[in-house]
């Protein structure tokens, strides 16, 4: 059933100002919103499949579940593996291929096809937790963002996103991204974006940043990456500048994991439930 709600300005990171960087969506005004069914209550990895429907998946259930965003129901399930951490998923129309958090990649040939016969890559990747996951046409790779921080500890205030080339089936030797802490900290306060979450003792938390999914627009290029943590969204050039920042409101962004966009720019974010519904967000692109 399709759901328009009022918006409750309260979030993790409180806006307060707008002199930002041309942002293109308005994340208080979905063009529609969906509440999806129960089984999709820790829904995490998310991408398209085409202009109607998309695909994602629970975290704890090796099945790829098909939405379709017009009607506002489940059209197909297709079982890949049993229980695990699945969390990143994308289309690149030859394959769908899904990232459970431990760094093993699946490839699943000309899905959803009858006969199931995936490919397995596990990455050697310098962090332990990995949930986004996405397909950068342009340079026929994927690109996958650490949730987590390095293992090593003298990188401990960086944010990796790695390179996995599609033509060699390889994993590029050094992340292609790395995100500093300090530096996102830095440009929130530039974005007069102020951390509000506290401790048990009443202080306030230092900024920190774990991405949860991540996503290439198609037309501008840039590279958008929520933090569910946060309750932030950033949006990041070729050069690894943040250009763009927004925080999430907690009344519509409940625990935002997924984010993929269609040909045409249109935006579209799932939240787990994080104790209430589950649900699809969909933004149109603003010229």
């Amino acid at each position: 059933m399709k759901n328009l709600f009022p918006i409750v300005l309260f979030c993790f990171f409180v806006s307060t100002a707008s002199a930002q960087s041309k942002f293109n969506y308005d994340l208080n005004k979905p063009v529609v919103q969906y509440h999806l069914p129960e089984i999709l209550n820790e829904i995490s990895g998310l991408t398209d499949i085409d202009s109607t429907q998309v695909a994602c998946v629970q975290d704890e259930l090796g099945i790829i579940f098909i939405y379709d965003f017009r009607s506002g129901k489940i059209v197909s399930q297709h079982r890949f593996d049993s229980i695990g951490d699945f969390e990143g998923l994308t289309y690149t129309k030859n394959a769908l291929y899904i990232l459970r958090s431990d760094g093993r990649l699946s490839e699943w040939n000309h899905f959803p096809s009858n006969r199931i016969s995936l490919n397995h890559y596990q990455l050697s990747l310098l962090t332990s937790n990995n949930e986004g996951l996405c397909f950068d046409q342009h340079h026929n790779r994927l690109l996958i963002a650490a949730k987590s921080k390095p293992l090593n500890k003298v990188e401990k205030s960086e944010r990796f996103i790695y390179a996995f080339d599609l033509a060699t089936k390889k994993l590029q030797e050094k992340p292609l991204y790395s995100l500093n802490v300090e530096y996102l900290a830095e440009k929130a306060r530039s974005f007069h974006i102020q951390q509000t979450d506290t401790n048990a003792k009443g202080a306030i938390k230092p900024f920190n940043f774990r991405p949860a999914s991540l996503a290439v627009h198609p037309k501008t290029d840039d590279i958008y990456i929520i933090s569910a943590a946060d309750k932030l969204l950033i949006v990041m050039n070729r050069k690894g500048e943040v250009i763009s920042m927004k925080s999430l409101n907690t009344e519509m962004f409940a625990k935002a994991e997924g984010i993929t966009f269609l040909h045409d720019g249109t935006m579209i974010i799932t939240n787990e439930a994080a104790g209430k519904t589950p649900n699809l967000l969909v933004f149109e692109m603003k010229e």
